[in-house]
């Protein structure tokens, strides 16, 4: 006899396979024949002598080279429930979005947070304290996205992405912070190649998320050129840090980041 086992994470889907159900080994005791390695994975019990039982894990999991693209998620805006959106313990939770032209007063508390942030990333830089700027907290406020955990500084709408990329104050300091954090990861957004000498405290941190967020805000807001950079970033790292595996935030996949295309509408 056999089933079907079929996996699905945000923006990445396995195919579903039929596969043997697992067998009962002759000669185990039925508490080792019994026992079963976490999750959906199939197994095989072999016998090592008398110093028991080990698992063969069948996960059928494919090469990189020949998994399925990931799917890019549209704009929430857009999605009509056809995509997951959010991480964590709101993930997928309904949210209201806000079809109103963004007031003068929300504009400016964006650009307060981002100009309060940036002063530090400046200081960092300046300093030479990468280290701290990894640290910081600041994606929601500094790279708008559609999903982010703090609803004030999303951007629920093309208005709001429009009168943003519109205000030539806050895409300058856009511009800079994405430079800054690129920068505090070893990496040159303006000739896309790595920082040859890389000071104290630069380096890859394996935060992905922070990544994936730099490059949907990016494919949001529509800046070609920076998000090519970060997307040749995100290629580099899969390949060189991350040994080619794929980005996660817990269980969340998001390789999306890597598949962006622009222009978007």
């Amino acid at each position: 006899s056999s089933f079907t086992w079929q996996s699905s994470r945000m923006g990445y889907v396995t195919e579903a396979r039929t596969l043997p159900r697992p067998e009962r080994h002759a000669g185990l005791a039925p508490s080792e024949s019994s026992k079963k390695p976490p999750g959906d994975a199939l197994f095989k019990q072999e016998r090592q002598g008398a110093r028991g039982v080990s698992w063969e894990v069948q996960t059928g999991a494919k090469p990189a080279s020949a998994r399925p693209k990931a799917l890019v998620r549209p704009p929430r805006w857009e999605a009509q429930g056809k995509a997951s959106y959010g991480r964590g313990i709101r993930r997928n939770q309904p949210v209201k979005l806000d079809s109103e032209v963004m007031s003068e007063q929300r504009l400016a508390n964006f650009k307060a947070k981002q100009l309060e942030t940036l002063e530090n990333f400046r200081r960092h830089e300046r300093e030479g304290s990468w280290d701290r700027l990894h640290k910081g907290h600041f994606d929601w406020w500094m790279f708008p996205i559609d999903d982010g955990s703090k609803p004030d500084f999303n951007v629920s709408n093309e208005a709001d992405v429009d009168i943003l990329r519109s205000d030539s104050e806050w895409l300058e300091r856009y511009h800079e912070s994405v430079r800054l954090v690129a920068a505090a990861w070893g990496w040159d957004v303006s000739s896309s190649c790595r920082i040859s000498a890389l000071e104290p405290g630069m380096g890859y941190t394996a935060w992905d998320v922070r990544l994936a967020k730099i490059c949907r805000s990016l494919y949001l807001f529509e800046q070609d050129q920076l998000l090519a950079s970060m997307q040749k970033f995100a290629r580099e790292v899969q390949q060189k840090e991350k040994g080619g595996k794929n980005f996660f935030y817990g269980t969340i996949c998001l390789d999306e980041l890597l598949y962006f295309e622009l222009p978007r509408r």
